[in-house]
This record gives C-alpha cells, sequence and structure tokens, in this order.
C-alpha cells in the first residue's frame, strides 16, 4: 500500500542559524524536546542537519567546550531528504542505505516542509520492515561529504592526545579542512 511521507513527517522541526553554537543548539533541542534541528546558513538556506548523533560522533571527540564550536561544523551536510511524495517504504530504505536516523522532507521548491525519523516510520511500517531497517541502520556509520568538492568525504585528522583536530577532505586532488 502507497503512503506519502507527507502524511507521517513531523511537521514540527525547528531550525537554526549554522553560526550557533553548540551550547546553544543543544539548549533548543533540550528546551523544545527535539533530537535534531535543520540548519541554515546565513542566507537562509536549509544546508544540514543537527542531531544528537552529529554531536556525538563529530562533536565530542573534539574536546572543545560546546560553547566554542559552531554547528556548522558538527552538522550532518549536506542535508539527507526526501521530496514529500515520496513513498514510506521508499524513505525507510533511503535511511536505511543511507545509515541515517532521520532526514528532511521537502516540497516541490526543495524547501523543508518536515522532518521524518525512524520513529515515524516505526509507526507506520510492520515490525519486519523497522527490524530490517534498524539492524542495517546500526552496522553503518554515516559520512559527510567534502562541501567543497562533493566527492571526497570528510575524515578525521588527530593529535598526539586522541582528539580530533580538523577534519580533512579523503579526495586527495581537494584541500578541504575544517
Amino acid at each position: 500500500m502507497f503512503m506519502r511521507v507527507e502524511k507521517i513527517m513531523n511537521s514540527n522541526f525547528k531550525t537554526v542559524n549554522w553560526n550557533t553554537t553548540v551550547f546553544d543548539a543543544v539548549k533548543i533541542m533540550n528546551e523544545n524536546h527535539l533530537y535534531g534541528l535543520v540548519v541554515k546558513d546565513d542566507n537562509g538556506n536549509d544546508v544540514g542537519l543537527l542531531s544528537e548523533r552529529s554531536i556525538i560522533k563529530r562533536f565530542i571527540p573534539r574536546n572543545k567546550k560546546p560553547d566554542e564550536v559552531p554547528i556548522r561544523l558538527v552538522m550532518r551536510k549536506p542535508i539527507p531528504k526526501v521530496k514529500s511524495d515520496y513513498d514510506v517504504k521508499d524513505v525507510a530504505a533511503y535511511l536505511s542505505e543511507n545509515g541515517l536516523e532521520r532526514c528532511a522532507v521537502v516540497d516541490d521548491s526543495g524547501r523543508v516542509v518536515g522532518i521524518v525519523t525512524l520513529t515515524d516510520l516505526s509507526r507506520y511500517l510492520s515490525r519486519a520492515s523497522i527490524t530490517d531497517i534498524l539492524l542495517s541502520h546500526r552496522t553503518k556509520d554515516y559520512q559527510h561529504l567534502c562541501p567543497k568538492c562533493g566527492v571526497g568525504v570528510l575524515e578525521p585528522v588527530y593529535n598526539e592526545k586522541g582528539e580530533i583536530k580538523v577534519f580533512r577532505c579523503s579526495n586527495p586532488a581537494c584541500d578541504y579542512e575544517e
């Protein structure tokens, strides 16, 4: 049975500017009982998603104070998204194949109109379907594509203490670091 993802998405989401610190973003998430935020650049474009997972994987290993790090260095980018008319089962496959817990739902113009999560999907899909998604999701590690070349993946570079010093593009032809 075909079910459009717009029927199960959460349209009650919050946005935050990419210069917001991790501290302030977490405060917004806590105050609003959210596990993720849509991130916008200075021009108001949707550019990424910030989630608890992003904070754990990309902020904690930096060993920095949360009020020192802007979320543009932690968010998932480019923004994972599906169109609002996608079938729920196709969205489940997209999340599974990409090791995601959530993605943005966009309208025909590309504007974010909602967020869909594994929890939203679990309310709709059969037990077998959601188990398959969760199991495959837990075995994959997500990657951030290089915003400069779009080909390489940002990989951590560690200092002698084992802390992340910078993230560097894996593409030998690209010199991007953040």
